[in-house]
């Protein structure tokens, strides 16, 4: 069954941008971001305005510059009233906030209601904790020759068929502009989340059917589709395991489509009740799932039970979020834009099981749960076919075995090289 064209995707990718008082080491012609020595040794205690304003607007001209509509906040060492400050810029204010944000290519910003939000802009914006990390931990820099500069993309809401059908054709020219442009680099706190609802809203119900679907599916195809790191970051910790509804005890009276569900889930544990994965704490967090009243309860719910001793995020790797999303944070960061597509398919595709009827709902969670708890562990490829999910799989190969080798530590990437290297 085909994901319903209405599934859209929202998302957003961290990376760093190099920071320099020398300029470019020989040899590379791409921008680096000048500084001076006090703003880069501003980074000490935490002020790193200096580099924000000319890392955030380099990146959107980049993007612009291959003809996407891109957005940021007014920095605040550039005076407003002075967009031509910035190439090919100007100003426009937000409907709900009055707020004006710099914008290029605002003719080609698609908005569905007539309203000027950042979700109609390629928007850039800073990763503060990126900059953080890499002050503090030589380790996390992908060249000690620069200092780094955290900095995330948010796409717009991606609902074209052709941006599916094509690879996401606009992340892609925006990624190589940057690549070829800018030395830039990645490191394991780098993470790409993916954002999905239905054409801008989510019902409850649906919300409920994915972390349902998407328990049973974390250590058995989530995470096997990941970097291996990315299954103990802080910033990617499992819904299963972590979060309040898997740690907090109690089995609330379900109600609706909920009694279905655990009846469904107790019969599929009885029929397998030899099997060692067959775990039963899971009919009691199903019912502390299926009594969320609203999306908002949901979303405090999946968040982490306990932080631990560092301050990182409060959110698992499955979040509810405040724009009414699902949001998927499993994969590490990357610009290989095939990999980027893989998972905006396959986020869809759940999304979609999602919204089927009941009964075909309630089919594919039998498929998956009867082989999550089998001894044996499957593979992810078993996994996709339990989900009647098609896609070509030398794609996903082609990144999964890099990490083996020239991707087998995130930390030690290194500078990206220009895209035709």
């Amino acid at each position: 069954m085909p994901t319903p064209t209405s599934v859209c995707v929202g998302l957003e990718l961290e990376f760093l941008v190099a920071i320099s008082t020398a300029g470019a080491s020989p040899g590379e012609g791409r921008w680096i971001c000048p500084a001076s020595k006090k703003d880069v040794d501003g980074f000490a205690i935490g002020d790193f305005r200096p580099a924000e304003g000319p890392c955030i607007h380099k990146v959107c001209q980049v993007m612009a510059s291959g003809g996407a509509p891109v957005g940021c906040k007014i920095s605040p060492l550039i005076p407003k009233p002075s967009p031509e400050q910035v190439s090919g810029s100007s100003l426009v204010q937000l409907t709900k906030t009055r707020e004006d944000i710099r914008v290029w290519n605002k003719e080609a910003a698609a908005s569905t209601s007539g309203t000027v939000a950042p979700s109609n802009y390629w928007f850039v914006v800073p990763e503060r904790h990126l900059t953080q990390d890499c002050v503090s931990k030589s380790s996390k820099t992908p060249s000690v020759k620069y200092a780094w500069f955290g900095t995330e993309i948010n796409s717009p809401i991606l609902i074209r068929p052709q941006e599916f059908s094509q690879g996401l054709p606009t992340l892609r020219r925006c990624l190589k502009g940057i690549q070829d442009n800018m030395v830039v680099g990645l490191n394991s706190g780098c993470g790409l989340h993916l954002h999905v609802n239905e054409a801008g809203c989510m019902k409850l119900q649906t919300a409920l059917r994915v972390v349902t679907l998407v328990w049973h599916l974390e250590d058995t195809l989530l995470y096997p589709l990941c970097h291996p790191y990315r299954s103990k970051s802080p910033f990617s910790m499992r819904v299963s395991v972590e979060s309040l509804i898997a740690m907090e005890e109690g089995e609330p009276a379900v109600s609706g489509e909920g009694i279905t569900l655990i009846a469904l889930l107790t019969e599929l544990m009885e029929k397998f009740k030899g099997r060692k994965k067959v775990d039963k704490k899971l009919i009691g967090a199903m019912k502390r799932l299926w009594t969320q009243p609203d999306l908002t309860s949901l979303g405090i719910a999946l968040r982490k039970f306990k932080e631990g001793p560092v301050h990182t995020t409060t959110r698992c790797a499955l979040v509810v979020s405040k724009y009414n999303t699902v949001e998927f944070r499993y994969p590490e960061s990357t610009f290989d834009a095939d990999f980027i597509s893989c998972w905006t398919d396959l986020v869809r595709h759940l999304y979609g099981i999602a919204m089927r009827p009941q009964a075909d709902f309630n089919r594919v969670l039998t498929r998956v749960y009867d082989l999550a708890t089998r001894d044996q562990m499957p593979g992810w490829g078993d996994m996709m076919t339990a989900i009647e999910f098609k896609t070509n799989m030398d794609r996903w190969q082609a990144r999964l075995g890099q990490y083996a080798n020239n991707l087998k530590d995130l930390d030690s990437q290194g500078i990206l090289p220009a895209s035709g290297r």
